[in-house]
């Protein structure tokens, strides 16, 4: 009985920490996640498998210590497999129109869009190292701990990110 009970208990922890981390961190996760993967859906799915994650993490180990790295990293993981698993299928992506009437006003426009589609040009690693830095807020030192390498070798995709990036956006503006 003690057994059922504690782990009733430890769920119950479990619970409750994670409640907080997703009042904390889900619209952080879920908009850094449609930024990595280009597409709203397949990025609230992410999130909520992190979360799924994160409690049962929470439920086997309730005094585990969970940061917000750990949830981005997670994030990151999850974003790269998903990533992968769609160039091994080769979908022909679907127009997703109806997608921007959910992004924050500052999404919408049409460098915000240009922007999505040359992040989509990246490598998984480096797109994973700017968004982290540029739009996550992380020093290189934090998204290298989150992304299982060194602060050089983030600055260094974030270096080569950005020259494709501005190809990317030099290119756009001059076709418009």
């Amino acid at each position: 009985m003690d057994q059922v009970f504690g782990r009733s208990e430890a769920s119950a922890t479990a619970q409750a920490r994670i409640e907080w981390l997703v009042r904390e961190y889900q619209v952080k996760l879920a908009r850094y996640l449609r930024r990595m993967v280009g597409d709203a859906e397949a990025a609230l799915d992410l999130t909520q498998e992190v979360f799924l994650a994160a409690f049962r993490m929470l439920r086997d180990d309730p005094a585990r210590e969970l940061t917000g790295g750990w949830l981005f990293r997670a994030a990151t993981n999850a974003a790269i497999s998903y990533l992968r698993r769609r160039r091994i299928v080769r979908m022909v992506p679907l127009e997703r129109e109806f997608d921007r009437a959910t992004w924050r006003i500052d999404e919408r426009s049409a460098a915000s869009v240009d922007l999505q589609a040359a992040l989509r040009r990246l490598a998984p690693e480096q797109a994973a190292a700017v968004l982290l830095t540029s739009y996550a807020g992380y020093s290189s030192q934090e998204a290298a701990e989150m992304l299982g390498t060194s602060a050089d070798a983030v600055r260094q995709r974030v270096c080569r990110a950005m020259r494709v990036l501005r190809a990317a956006m030099s290119e756009k503006a001059e076709e418009g």
